[in-house]
């Protein structure tokens, strides 16, 4: 919430909550129309009606609209940065990402996630004799509590869910590629956290999708996995320091919290795994099986 009250237009929010709209209700209708998925034409169209013209609304065209939206706080801004591997691309690389901790602050923030995220680890029973072990979510397994037992008097741990998948975004017109990296917070409960709507995870990256120009097939495969490597490695830096040293941050009621963000889990399909663990696509990145075992 820092950044609501610190940005240009807090004054204007002291005297109207709701600005740069008018209302409460303006905000809700402006909110359904942003999130609806309607094009800018067809919110003109519905902003044309005398119906809604009777509303009085503050804005009277999409692009107005469109405007004040832009005009609220934003969430963690997006970086670039060139990367130049030692062999020569089709292209320049460019890696686009977002700072980690600001992220994992903006999640642990939430004022919607409040009452969503706990910050002890716990052991549950199913009985008062302690014979069987209930595991709900992460903070209740014994990976979390292992930790904390070695965080400092005070430390907090925010277990960090990553997930990275190369997705097509087109086919027919020139096989376009995206390769996202998501950022989570294992503190929030599971039921919320899959849910779509509370967007509990962060585009943290777009990790670079180079051609090497090397006429070896093998090669080209190798320099790809070191390229996300390095990438990989910028990107989550911060995150690396923070788990080692910890970070000074807010959570979702204004408290300081001594934290450390180790990695809680990797989403990722098969080839991924065997990227992320430096292994052949046909041994197991796990275990020490190959394909012929």
């Amino acid at each position: 919430m820092d950044s609501f009250w610190q940005d240009a237009h807090a004054e204007e929010r002291r005297e109207n909550l709701f600005y740069p709209f008018a209302s409460s209700e303006e905000w809700q209708f402006s909110s359904w129309c942003m999130r609806s998925g309607l094009s800018m034409s067809t919110i003109d169209s519905l902003l044309s009606l005398n119906i809604i013209k009777r509303l009085s609304l503050s804005f009277r065209t999409a692009r107005e609209l469109r405007a004040r939206a832009e005009s609220l706080p934003g969430g963690p801004p997006w970086l670039c940065e060139h990367m130049k591997p030692d062999y020569p691309t089709r292209r320049s690389i460019r890696l686009f990402y977002r700072p980690a901790l600001e992220c994992l602050q903006s999640l642990l923030s939430h004022p919607l996630l409040t009452p969503h995220i706990s910050f002890v680890p716990r052991k549950v029973w199913t009985s008062a004799a302690r014979v069987c072990r209930i595991y709900e979510d992460w903070l209740s397994g014994d990976h979390a509590s292992a930790i904390q037992d070695k965080l400092p008097e005070g430390g907090t741990v925010l277990g960090v869910i990553l997930s990275s998948d190369k997705t097509n975004i087109s086919v027919m017109s020139g096989n376009w590629m995206a390769y996202p990296l998501l950022i989570s917070l294992a503190n929030i409960a599971p039921e919320i956290r899959s849910k779509i709507s509370m967007h509990t995870y962060l585009l943290l990256a777009l990790l670079p999708i180079p051609k090497f120009l090397h006429k070896d097939t093998r090669v080209r495969s190798l320099l790809h996995d070191w390229l996300i490597h390095q990438a990989l490695s910028r990107v989550l830096a911060p995150l690396k320091t923070a788990a080692r040293v910890g970070i000074m941050m807010n959570d979702p009621v204004g408290n300081l919290r001594y934290c450390f963000t180790p990695l809680a889990a990797y989403i990722a399909d098969t080839p991924e795994q065997s990227l992320l663990a430096c292994t052949n696509p046909k041994s197991s990145p796990f275990t020490t099986a190959i394909s012929k075992d």
